[in-house]
């Protein structure tokens, strides 16, 4: 319910989890005889029932990444089952508006130390959300008191008719402490991008693609996965989350297995249609409008299916 969810009104339609076919998936990463780092983000992944199950048998072979907003009743026991050195790290999410309102921060703070006491590498993160600049000091003193530091990531979406990260001044980037920050990494247009190549978007059914403004089948986790054997060129005008830049480390593997030079362009017509469409929705329509687009959208089940199976 935070007014930054990438999701806005659309959060309110997914409602159902399922339980992760841990047998099948194991078999799957099995036979494709890799070692893998599996990303949970959200929504919220320890909303999936079996969450915790799930990792126990994961991290006897591969390596996890967890973006919680670390409030579920499952923390605890996910710190004192799961093996901290097969976690690679922990982006502990803090929507420290939401969880003052709902009651939570100090849940949130007691599960943070917890994980933090079993040795996990963990990192409390807010977004730089442009109403928040005059309460930054007040937050960051009030976590560390509590032995917590905590840090901002740009905020990405539109306020007040303006575009971020586009729209921060030096000020404000200085406040939030954004000044290490590559915005331009965000504007990948024509770039080499190694997914396909070793990295592949999961969605709920288990369908994998290659990220998601490329609906590129690579498989699906309960059948198998089948990466390909080149780069290519991203089609994205904007990016929310670069590879190159959120795993360096896979990008640099892929480009001196594979080289640059026979990279894939890769520009379909639905691509185009979606990157006008969400500039259209978050650079220049109004937040009323934009949001009564959605609500009217949301109200068709056809354009519903349609945004949770390709946007979503």
């Amino acid at each position: 319910m935070c007014d930054y969810c990438i999701l806005e009104n659309a959060s309110r339609h997914i409602s159902n989890t399922y339980n992760i076919n841990i047998s099948a998936l194991k078999n799957t990463l099995n036979n494709s005889n890799k070692i893998y780092r599996i990303d949970f983000t959200g929504g919220e992944p320890f909303l999936v029932p079996n969450m915790v199950e799930l990792c126990i048998e994961l991290t006897k072979k591969h390596f996890i990444v967890f973006n919680t907003n670390l409030t579920s009743k499952k923390v605890k026991e996910f710190a004192e089952k799961i093996n901290p050195e097969r976690v690679s790290f922990i982006i502990a999410s803090c929507h420290i508006k939401e969880l003052e309102r709902l009651n939570l921060l100090s849940r949130y703070i007691d599960n943070f130390l917890l994980c933090k006491n079993r040795g996990f590498n963990i990192w409390a993160i807010e977004v730089g959300y442009p109403p928040l600049l005059k309460e930054v000091d007040k937050y960051k003193k009030k976590i560390l008191e509590k032995g917590i530091y905590l840090t901002f990531c740009p905020y990405m979406g539109r306020y007040k008719g303006k575009f971020y990260p586009d729209s921060y001044s030096e000020k404000e980037v200085k406040i939030f402490g954004l000044e290490e920050f590559n915005f331009n990494q965000h504007y990948p247009h024509g770039q080499f991008c190694n997914v396909g190549y070793n990295v592949g978007l999961v969605k709920q059914n288990g369908d994998i693609s290659y990220c998601i403004a490329i609906n590129k089948s690579l498989g699906n986790i309960y059948e198998g996965i089948k990466f390909k054997d080149k780069l290519i060129r991203c089609p994205s005008k904007f990016c929310n989350c670069p590879v190159n830049m959120n795993d360096p480390y896979l990008f640099r593997k892929a480009i001196s297995e594979v080289g640059s030079y026979d990279a894939e362009w890769i520009q379909p017509f639905k691509n185009t249609i979606k990157d006008f469409t969400k500039i259209l929705l978050y650079k220049y329509l109004t937040d009323n409008t934009r949001k009564l687009l959605i609500e009217i959208f949301m109200r068709n089940k056809f354009f519903r299916k349609y945004l949770f199976k390709h946007w979503i």
